[in-house]
């Protein structure tokens, strides 16, 4: 067992002063050592450290010392907390680094080490140039805020970022602190200026000023980094993008994975926590590891279902293997009769595609219905994918206030429909995603694009049918657009409406034999057992209503050993041609301690595509207090 020496205050150059509980290895080790930062804002008194103590403590086991750090504003620590993704944090985890690095119990030697808020810090350290860090891991992070977490190419998220993150983060941000050498008067600056942070990017949609700064340039990143991501996250294509851009030594691990720690998943758990340790062991230590050299990729390859390692991604050199899309589906042949086919609008389109956090996608055939969908003919042998497919699409639109989705699914020989990869482009903001094309032609609703799926690697079996869904539409994943345009695809050749296709050789194997080290059990500590999470999806009788109710509930103790429960619940609705009637609803309720001792939180916010309200309910240590907000997004 660690010992933790709680509430040690670290400093910043501006002279916030940040809380840290420090978990030290057992006191029959050396009196010094290496440390690992977590720094994040998900309270490491009240959720995170009670969440993750089977990681640190097996970080500890391994001779790590571990710092768990509140961000300023959050927890413990002073400063406020108004926003997501602030540049200060930037400047806050390289004086973490170098301040636990002049410790007396550490070597000097620093790792960073996180999942999803925390891997974007862990890649942000990696990027901020202080002396001390030698490594970091980064499990479900990016550097790219903007499209990798928010407005994934370039749409404001609905389900995941606000239903299921932003909404919930505002509870957590206002939690009372425990710190005893906080001032009560800096957790009410707290409240005053906390806001809804998905306020906030719904008036910067596009990558703009708001967004400069936020981000980070992973080519500039100089340190080893371990990647950890899962083709089912909903972000997981800024981890590729980060990987593909690194050049210092590096390495990435991709599951069948949804948002969250790998050793908690169903299928393919594997134990992250050896794996950073093997990681942070050669690199920080200089312990060279025994057996074969781990591979730098590590994917899984869904359909196969089985693990492939290699030193690239792909493994084996890609050919573009060209489909023209035709009335008779997908075909090899340029020769393609010329021809339209019209993709209506159906706002509903999307639900069985999962949630990245709380649900797998399921048989896709519900969504196919309201797709236009072109299909291959049965395939005589197995078809690897590996990367990024892409479309060239040639349309016809009344306007750009259009959103363009593209799927592909591979149908088995009973008919069941699974999803390989997806792409989305909303026309009125492309690729840089700073607004609307220069000097459209309002005239001209003929447009032509190039339309990127998210990498993938996928085999589709002998005997299977791959097939491309076209849609307007990709709830609740996006907010539907309020004009409720469909749009057309023109076919032939003298318009080239082309899928191309990443293809390798048949699963790469390694010279030598390796194999990742498999979860003993979820990684989850019994002070937080009590938990679960739920996704359920309801129609109308005519299917053109839709509701998706989730959420999660947590019981269990607090590092204080208080006791904690968490009940968080979102619904988000839709109508099939009335985008207008697109809702968000949710409440976040927190209790901490005893009867005659409780702290709580309430949160409720309500928004749709026009507006936003939200409120919130903060009682403990001293403080009672009610917060609203009401926040317009459109005229």
């Amino acid at each position: 067992m660690s010992r933790i020496v709680r509430h040690v205050p670290l400093t910043m150059r501006d002279g916030v002063r940040l809380d840290s509980n420090i978990y030290l290895p057992d006191e029959d080790s050396s009196d010094v050592w290496p440390v690992i930062v977590a720094s994040n804002p998900y309270s490491k008194d009240a959720w995170f450290g009670p969440r993750t103590t089977p990681q640190l403590e097996g970080f500890t086991a391994a001779g790590y010392a571990v710092a768990v750090v509140d961000f300023r504003g959050t927890g413990s620590s002073e400063g406020v907390k108004s926003d997501a993704f602030e540049r200060i944090e930037q400047d806050d985890i390289y004086d973490i680094i170098e301040q636990l690095a002049d410790q007396s119990w550490c070597t000097g030697q620093v790792a960073v080490w996180g999942l999803s808020y925390g891997g974007i810090t862990a890649l942000r350290a990696a990027t901020s140039g202080a002396p001390s860090l030698r490594a970091v891991a980064a499990i479900e992070g990016s550097t790219d805020p903007y499209s990798g977490e928010v407005a994934r190419r370039g749409a404001l998220g609905l389900a995941m970022i606000i239903g299921e993150w932003s909404t919930m983060m505002l509870a957590l941000t206002a939690l009372p602190p425990t710190a005893p050498w906080l001032d009560p008067s800096a957790f009410t600056a707290r409240l005053q200026a906390v806001r809804p942070w998905h306020d906030v990017w719904a008036r910067h949609p596009h990558r703009d000023h708001y967004w400069q700064g936020r981000e980070a340039d992973p080519a500039t990143i100089d340190v080893p980094t371990l990647i950890v991501t899962g083709w089912r996250d909903t972000n997981f294509s800024g981890a590729w993008r980060d990987f593909a851009a690194i050049n210092a030594p590096r390495r990435i691990i991709c599951g069948p994975w949804l948002h969250g720690m790998p050793e908690g998943q169903e299928q393919a758990p594997v134990d992250s926590v050896a794996l950073t340790i093997d990681w942070f062991d050669e690199h920080v230590r200089n312990i060279r590891p025994q057996g074969p050299p781990a591979p730098t990729v590590s994917t899984y390859i869904m359909g196969a279902e089985r693990w492939e390692f290699a030193e690239h991604f792909p493994a084996a050199p890609s050919v573009d293997r060209a489909l023209h899309l035709s009335d008779s589906g997908l075909t090899a042949g340029p020769s393609v009769p010329p021809g339209r086919v019209p993709v209506a609008f159906d706002a509903t389109a999307g639900v069985a595609a999962g949630l990245g956090m709380a649900a797998a996608p399921r048989d896709q055939t519900r969504d196919v219905a309201r797709s236009a969908a072109f299909t291959s003919d049965v395939l005589d042998s197995p078809l690897d994918i590996a990367g990024a497919p892409r479309i060239s699409l040639s349309l016809v639109v009344a306007h750009l206030d259009v959103d363009i989705v593209a799927k592909l699914n591979d149908i088995a020989p009973n008919g069941h429909t699974t999803l390989i990869t997806r792409g989305f482009q909303r026309l009125s903001n492309p690729p840089p995603y700073t607004g609307m094309p220069e000097s459209p032609d309002v005239a001209d609703t003929s447009h032509h694009i190039e339309l990127d799926f998210d990498p993938t690697r996928y085999q589709l079996k002998s005997g299977h049918r791959l097939q491309l869904t076209l849609s307007a539409a990709d709830f609740p994943e996006y907010w539907p657009q309020l004009s409720a345009a469909g749009y057309e695809v023109l076919l032939g050749s003298a318009h080239s409406s082309i899928l191309h296709l990443p293809t390798v050789p048949a699963p790469h194997e390694m010279a030598v034999s390796f194999e990742l080290p498999v979860a003993a059990r979820a990684m989850e500590d019994r002070r937080m057992a009590d938990q679960q999470m739920t996704v359920t999806i309801e129609e109308n009788t005519d299917n053109t209503e839709v509701v998706v109710r989730g959420g999660r509930r947590s019981k269990g103790r607090t590092v204080e050993d208080e006791p904690i429960e968490l009940l968080h619940t979102y619904e988000i609705s839709t109508h099939a041609h009335h985008p207008s009637a697109t809702r968000l609803a949710t409440q976040t309720d927190i209790t901490v301690g005893t009867t005659g001792e409780v702290r709580t939180v309430r949160v409720v916010c309500s928004l749709s595509s026009y507006g936003s309200n939200s409120a919130l309910r903060v009682i403990g240590n001293g403080i009672d207090e009610d917060r609203r907000w009401h926040t317009p997004w459109q005229a």
